[in-house]
């Protein structure tokens, strides 16, 4: 009898554990005064992040002041009418910031056996503070959320990215010194990624295509308002340092930002959290002797299940985002798969 009961507890506790969730999203949630949490965040990108392997390329503070600047002001610094001011303009952040972080040589193993890791490579570390707070949040995505997301197989390099978060995690924790929180779902998008295939005209010199198809991405994005946040040129990088390599004649990545978006979603709709998945990396590469350029990035659509939104017009207009990034790659010529 007793072993029967024993049994049936281990049974109700393990399908209770099972049924707990799927932790999506990692923070760091200390309270305190507005500047000393931002000192102590500073802390982390200027010592310890170097320290656990990773580098900060594009650092976006104070986004909300920009949210201020570009929508909750009638005239700009000229003294001209601001045609980006919303009359019903919100404000619900005291800080946001965005800073996109990887390590190119720390990654190139990865990146090898799975290229599709660079659907966070970079990947963004988040803080943020609401005004009806006294707390500030700081964190990432969790390392089983990016592996899951971009549908990365090998054990050893889901391992090993695992590690490499952990070590970020901890030194978040060290420099906070808060309490930590997971945002749980009950499981992913089944459609958690976009990707595409791309003719690609190597011409004379690989690297003349490369600059070509950059400076017609660029300009297509940029003529629907997304803001190019920034870029990392990873082969560049492993060429300089003389890093081997047999996979790729190209790889990089750029950070993706719609701004009137970002300042719905994170300020008017009050999902800052969500920016652990902005600016989204877009990778692309071209293997060794290639015509077809690959490219691919985490849907947005991943949000609304991140930020459990219901709404239908709010699904709606996450959705249509995925919808313009797919008119916009097909524009140039890409075929999603």
């Amino acid at each position: 009898m007793l072993k029967t009961l024993v049994k049936t507890a281990v049974l109700l506790f393990l399908t209770a554990t099972m049924a707990y969730g799927y932790q999506a999203i990692r923070l760091n949630v200390s309270e305190g005064e507005y500047k000393e949490r931002n000192d102590a965040f500073n802390g982390i990108l200027e010592v310890d992040l170097e320290d656990v392997g990773f580098t900060p390329k594009d650092i976006h503070p104070g986004i909300e002041y920009y949210y201020r600047l570009f929508y909750g002001t009638k005239l700009d610094k000229k003294g001209k009418p601001n045609p980006k001011f919303k009359s019903d303009y919100v404000e619900n952040l005291d800080n946001l910031g965005f800073i996109t972080i990887s390590h190119e040589e720390n990654m190139l193993p990865l990146l090898l056996k799975e290229p599709a890791l660079g659907g966070f490579a970079p990947l963004n570390y988040l803080i943020y503070k609401k005004k009806s707070e006294t707390k500030t949040y700081v964190g990432t995505l969790t390392p089983q959320a990016m592996l899951d997301i971009t549908k990365v197989k090998d054990p050893d390099v889901r391992k090993e990215f695992t590690e490499y978060i952990d070590a970020l995690s901890e030194a978040t924790d060290s420099g906070m010194e808060g309490e930590v929180e997971f945002i749980e779902i009950d499981k992913l998008n089944e459609n958690s990624m976009m990707e595409f295939e791309i003719p690609f005209d190597r011409g004379e010199d690989v690297l003349d295509g490369k600059f070509d198809f950059m400076d017609r991405f660029e300009a297509a994005f940029e003529a629907e308002d997304y803001i190019i946040a920034g870029k990392r040129d990873f082969h560049e990088y492993w060429t300089d340092e003389e890093l081997e390599q047999d996979r790729f004649d190209a790889y990089w990545v750029y950070s993706l930002c719609h701004f009137t978006f970002s300042y719905t979603v994170f300020n008017v709709w009050q999902h800052p959290e969500l920016g652990v998945s902005a600016p989204c990396s877009m990778y692309m590469y071209l293997e060794k002797d290639s015509n077809t350029l690959k490219v691919g990035m985490p849907s947005v659509e991943n949000w609304i299940t991140f930020g459990k939104i219901t709404d239908p017009e709010k699904v709606k207009y996450i959705k249509d985002m995925d919808k313009k990034i797919r008119e916009i790659m097909i524009s140039l010529g890409a075929k999603e798969v």
